[in-house]
């Protein structure tokens, strides 16, 4: 699939952001041990705690709720009753509030959240199933109003009970979540103390991790548990579930590669917002502890059984997809015999998931002069080498559908990050922030950067901002719209 730059700042230039000074802390050290880290085996230990009871819980409560309110207002038939309860925890469902894990459990902002559902499963409800059609358009109003002032009430009365009963059960279990804060600062102390304070939160604190390289675990104050680069350590450790990132006083090149490495080791990630990223709008998905603003980062975890149904969804189109073009890639080997000579297909080692190596398959379409040429030349692109053939096939993508077997071998998925040559894994990493944590899921022949023009001798650093925003966001509806962008290019392709 040909496709050009989308940048100046291409891999040989080696233009792109590089590491800090040793003396100072490099995101590159943070984030080398991602790399080693088992990939699609994880689960969020995290997870948003007490999801049983915002996801089940409460939609029966407001379910009953709802029940009450239709009987009071004079609903006699069961369908009319039982439909009112229905519509009125869908339109709270809508809202997309009320039925959110939280840490802070208000009443006054379940209030809010609450109105205007109420207000129209009321009004919805009387002229569906409580009003005759001979019931005057004023009444009707009426016994709407009435309908959703009675379920607000009795749903917040239910509400307050259910959240008492929830804070006391956090105060007094002794295997609340492992929660550790992240910064350096007083801020960070504060952010400390009140998770300390308060345990209705549902957080238990094990400690701080500083912003700066690796340090005693004292470092003068007992809750200082090291730095930066004792990360994964200290989350084995202490069997941390869910990590506090203080934005303002973590440096924000470090902010992106700590959240992730949390969530691939199945940490919650919860981020106190900095005043910047409050103006820019993070501040309308804050939840508020003890005045403190916390935005749950969403993290998908690549396990089961997500990512069983992409690896079956694999198997099934790479079988398929090569039953099918068999023929084509059978021209495709003769046309390279006759052109190169013996040595249709060509394999090359490249780096995986979790940084293990695999044998690459694609068609020839150059030979090189020798390995060394093969692992650490970065282009062939123009080689003079290269015959009519091995143009074309580079040009249309032809040459990677050997890559099919790959797919079913599990060395690699349909979509994903591209898989790269050890020597250059190594150099990238070290010189591109976030680079290494592309490694966190299986390689694919196709992939987010691919689709947006960033393959061949365009930016390293592109990629991989692409390739993580892409991992970060996985959905399976994601790599479908990828294999499609990538088959019309295909089939665009000069």
């Amino acid at each position: 699939m040909g496709a050009q730059g989308l940048s100046a700042k291409t891999a040989p230039q080696r233009t792109g952001r590089t590491a800090p000074a040793t003396s100072a802390l490099s995101t590159e050290e943070i984030e080398a041990d991602i790399a080693a880290l088992p990939a699609v085996s994880r689960s969020a230990r995290g997870g948003r705690r007490g999801s049983v009871f915002f996801s089940f819980c409460l939609p029966a409560v407001d379910g009953a709720a709802m029940t009450l309110a239709a009987l009071a207002a004079g609903a006699a038939r069961p369908v009319a009753v039982f439909g009112a309860a229905a519509l009125a925890i869908a339109s709270c469902g809508l809202s997309g509030a009320l039925y959110q894990c939280r840490r802070a459990l208000s009443l006054v902002d379940d209030l809010r959240a609450m109105m205007i559902p109420a207000l129209v499963a009321g009004m919805v409800a009387a002229l569906a199933f409580l009003s005759s059609p001979w019931t005057p358009f004023p009444d009707t109003c009426a016994l709407g109003l009435r309908v959703a002032f009675l379920f607000c009430a009795t749903a917040l009365a239910a509400r307050a009970l259910c959240y008492a009963a929830v804070r006391a059960w956090r105060k007094k279990r002794i295997t609340a979540p492992s929660a550790l804060v992240i910064g350096s600062g007083p801020f960070t102390g504060h952010v400390l103390d009140v998770l300390q304070r308060h345990a209705e939160f549902g957080l238990r604190p094990v400690g701080q991790l500083v912003c700066y390289g690796s340090v005693p675990q004292a470092d003068g104050h007992p809750r200082v548990l090291g730095g930066l680069l004792d990360l994964r350590r200290v989350i084995g450790a202490h069997g941390v579930t869910t990590a506090v990132i203080v934005a303002e006083e973590v440096p924000r090149r470090h902010i992106e590669v700590v959240a992730r490495v949390c969530g691939a080791l199945g940490c919650e990630v919860l981020l106190v917002p900095s005043t910047v990223e409050l103006i820019s709008g993070a501040g309308a998905r804050a939840e508020h502890l003890r005045g403190i603003p916390c935005v749950a980062i969403p993290h998908r975890p690549h396990g089961l059984p997500s990512w069983s149904a992409k690896r079956a969804f694999d198997v099934l189109v790479a079988a398929l997809a090569l039953a099918a073009v068999w023929p084509l890639m059978a021209a495709c080997a003769i046309a390279v015999r006759v052109e190169g000579g013996p040595g249709v297909l060509f394999r090359q080692r490249r780096v995986g998931a979790g940084g293990r190596t695999f044998m690459v398959l694609k068609f020839r379409t150059l030979k090189p002069a020798d390995e060394k040429e093969s692992d650490t030349r970065w282009s062939v692109d123009g080689d003079d080498r290269m015959g009519p053939v091995g143009r074309f096939l580079r040009r249309s993508s032809l040459d990677e559908l050997p890559q099919l077997w790959n797919v079913l071998r599990g060395d690699m998925s349909l979509v994903g990050p591209r898989p790269e040559r050890p020597h250059f894994v190594k150099r990238f990493s070290d010189e591109y922030t976030g680079y290494a944590m592309r490694h966190r899921v299986p390689a694919g022949i196709t992939g987010w950067s691919q689709i947006h023009g960033l393959r061949g001798d365009t930016s390293i650093e592109l990629r991989a901002r692409y390739d993580n925003h892409y991992i970060d966001n996985w959905s399976f509806w994601g790599d479908l719209k990828i294999l499609l962008l990538t088959l019309q290019a295909v089939v665009k392709a000069p």
